[in-house]
């Protein structure tokens, strides 16, 4: 799939339930202003990721949206982090309704295009690519990214697929 940017919103929010400021908020204290590229790339992200995953799962927090280099450097981010693209977003239940793991099997159940998933213990990285997207699954678990077998995560009615 390529990215084919979705329409400005009328409210001009990035998303339906998402505002610009929920994703480039920051605990570092630097600031964090998306520049243009990224603001697009952040709209696809919405459009194409979160705003699906919110109307299946209901409220969520984006722990980390868009981050500048010196607030990527500051949270120990990879070099070549998508979130300094506005290519990526790390989400978590606001309440504790559902757990991370609910957000991979929405992702396995509504078959989402994406670059990459990684599962960490308390949330889940979700991405975008301008190129092929990978559809790849990751966890995080004894300070290693490892293949997540996805077909576990598949609805009931399909795991005999």
């Amino acid at each position: 799939m390529a990215l084919i940017l979705p329409p400005v919103r009328d409210d001009l929010r990035p998303g339906q339930y998402f505002s610009w400021a929920e994703l480039q908020a920051t605990s570092t204290g630097i600031t964090n202003i998306a520049p243009a590229q990224a603001r697009s790339n952040l709209r696809c992200v919405c459009f194409y990721l979160l705003d699906p995953l919110r109307r299946a799962l209901g409220p969520m927090k984006v722990n980390s949206g868009y981050r500048s280099r010196a607030v990527n450097a500051a949270v120990g981010g990879s070099k070549t982090s998508a979130h300094m693209r506005g290519l990526a977003a790390d989400i978590a239940s606001y309440s504790g309704s559902y757990d991370p793991v609910d957000i991979i099997a929405e992702i396995v159940g509504q078959r989402m295009d994406f670059d990459q998933v990684i599962l960490y213990k308390n949330f889940v990285h979700v991405g975008l690519s301008h190129g092929r997207m990978r559809n790849q699954y990751l966890k995080y678990e004894e300070g290693k990214y490892k293949p997540l077998d996805w077909t576990k995560y598949l609805p009931l009615n399909l795991q005999s697929f």
